[in-house]
């Protein structure tokens, strides 16, 4: 198999992830900036998402295993932005979503870009994790958030490079 043989069916594999995450849309408003700090217009922004059930033995979870299967303490020292912010108690993925994609419109609305996004269940932390993508083809980093699910408490988000 030749090197653009495989980059094609890596490609085409990511694009398969990536349908299979549209399972669900919420719309948010968010303000945008155009050119200028004081003109501010808001425009409506439709984000995907889907929820993925992770298993301990998956192969492809290396790098991210320590999110899925970590306890509360090591995803609170994870935390990089501080935000000390509590959404009330997340009993689905659907709560979840309202909740985090209304937040990110309002305070960082450049992260609602990675569309579509994988939100999974860590049962070890009782927390919810959200992950975004990045389309086929694409190398950078992307918004890791993981929520309590009693009260919601936002307990870690950070962004790969």
């Amino acid at each position: 198999m030749s090197f653009m043989d495989a980059l094609e069916k890596l490609i085409a594999e990511q694009e398969r992830e990536r349908d299979r995450l549209r399972a669900n849309q919420i719309t948010v408003r968010v303000d945008y900036k155009k050119k200028s700090k004081h003109n501010v217009y808001q425009k409506e922004k439709v984000i995907e998402y889907g929820f993925v059930e992770r298993d301990l033995d998956d192969e492809n979870l290396y790098g991210r295993f320590e999110l899925y299967f970590a306890d509360r303490d090591t995803l609170l020292r994870k935390n990089r932005f501080g935000n000390e912010i509590a959404f009330g108690e997340l009993t689905d993925e659907h709560a979840v979503a309202t909740a985090i994609f209304t937040y990110l419109a309002e305070y960082y609305s450049h992260f609602l870009e990675e569309t579509p996004f994988a939100i999974s269940y860590n049962p070890i932390a009782e927390a919810w994790i959200i992950e975004g993508t990045l389309p086929p083809g694409c190398f950078g980093g992307v918004i890791y958030i993981a929520l309590a699910e009693e009260n919601g408490e936002l307990l870690m988000m950070f962004g790969t490079r």
